[in-house]
């Protein structure tokens, strides 16, 4: 399995708060939805993350 990006490593990838990260994910549904390992870790694939960054370039 490929390894994930963590919410740390995000928050660290776009220099933001967790709080912020949480806010993308959970509430306003800006970044696009985790995947769960084993019921409890979240993470991000990295090429989802890098389809992302490359769509929403420039935008916060």
């Amino acid at each position: 399995m490929t390894q994930l990006i963590t919410p740390k490593q995000l928050q660290e990838k776009l220099n933001r708060s967790p709080v912020t990260i949480w806010r993308w994910w959970a509430k306003e549904k800006i970044l696009p939805s985790p995947v769960m390992v084993q019921g409890q870790a979240i993470g991000w694939r990295p090429e989802v993350i890098e389809q992302w960054l490359t769509k929403n370039e420039g935008a916060s």
